[in-house]
């Protein structure tokens, strides 16, 4: 089933979505904003058309983009808002530098620790459990190890999304200290951005 929310008080804005990944997380979100008929014109996903994914090169791609979007619409951009999505588990010690740049710009960060399918096993697997198992879900292919215990398809739109739900209120709970910029333990900040974009549907 498809869900409906339409806020009472929606500001007009655009949300531009980069991500870390340039295959996973970008198919993710595409498919995320058809499956809930998200108007394209207010949320687009965009193409780095790049495999380099160092903060440099992440960083750098927003803040080129975002220049040329204000050049072009002065005006209206002011409402755009921009969002970062990248996991922990390859930046090292420039993560927190990039994180706080990130910030310093304005940008929003859905930071995910140790990386992005942590997001998607929390649609199966509630806080408490993926808590228990911290130190075994700690790599990417861990994680994928334990979602396909659940006989997962490989298609979003059946694996994922009429789950949204769930997998927010199970990243919330996880997050215990929001506040703080970078996770301290496993975990993921797409809840923030999936909220958001169900404002849209």
């Amino acid at each position: 089933m498809k869900y409906s929310r339409k806020p009472q008080n929606r500001i007009p804005r655009k949300v531009f979505i980069f991500t870390e990944g340039s295959v996973t997380e970008q198919r993710y979100f595409q498919e995320f904003i058809e499956f809930y008929n998200i108007p394209q014109a207010r949320v687009k996903v965009i193409d780095r058309e790049t495999t380099n994914s160092s903060p440099e090169s992440v960083i750098g791609y927003v803040v080129d983009f975002q220049n040329r979007i204000r050049k072009n619409e002065p005006d209206i951009s002011v409402h755009y808002v921009y969002w970062l999505v990248i996991d922990t588990d390859r930046w090292g010690a420039n993560l927190a530098k990039t994180v706080d740049e990130a910030y310093q710009r304005n940008y929003d960060v859905a930071l995910s620790r140790p990386c992005f399918e942590i997001w998607l096993l929390l649609h199966y697997d509630d806080a408490n459990s993926v808590k228990e198992r911290e130190s075994v879900l700690c790599s990417k292919s861990a994680i994928n190890q334990a979602l396909h215990t659940y006989n997962v398809s490989g298609s979003n739109e059946r694996d994922y999304f009429a789950k949204t739900d769930i997998a927010i209120d199970n990243s919330r709970l996880l997050d215990v200290n929001p506040k703080h910029r970078l996770l301290p333990q496993v975990g993921t900040r797409i809840y923030n951005l999936a909220s958001l974009l169900l404002e849209y549907a």
